[in-house]
């Protein structure tokens, strides 16, 4: 079995060696730093990556509208940035944040994108672990 390594073993990774889709985009994980909830998944291209590294707020890439969106910037509820982390592959992110304002990550007014529960998944008691 493989050795987990450790945080400090971490390997530094350049923007220019990110692994983007064939529409130019990379999908960002927004985790809570403080809870570790993961609150919503959003598309980043390499315009709204520099943006989210300069501003240090989570900027996404719209694939509906196509244009780019600060989170936060209608509603309030702003991700200040603090640490971003590339997976093995180099073609996904994991962005951590503290939620800004009223700390609503969904548009339903909810604190995380993720309430729905798959049928036939039950959450397991945590005393069973």
């Amino acid at each position: 079995m493989a050795e987990l390594k450790r945080e400090e073993e971490l390997q530094p990774l350049n923007t220019d060696e990110l692994k983007y889709d064939r529409r130019g985009l990379i999908p960002a994980v927004i985790q809570d730093i403080r809870t570790n909830a993961v609150l919503m998944v959003g598309y980043m291209n390499e315009e709204s990556l520099r943006r989210t590294l300069k501003e240090r707020k989570v900027c996404f890439w719209s694939r509906s509208r196509q244009e780019y969106w600060v989170k936060g910037e209608t509603s309030g509820n702003f991700f200040e940035v603090h640490e971003i982390y590339a997976d093995c592959d180099a073609d996904t992110l994991l962005v951590k944040i503290v939620p800004l304002g009223p700390g609503i990550a969904c548009h339903t007014g909810r604190y995380s994108c993720f309430f729905n529960t798959l049928a036939g998944f039950k959450q397991q008691d945590k005393q069973n672990g």
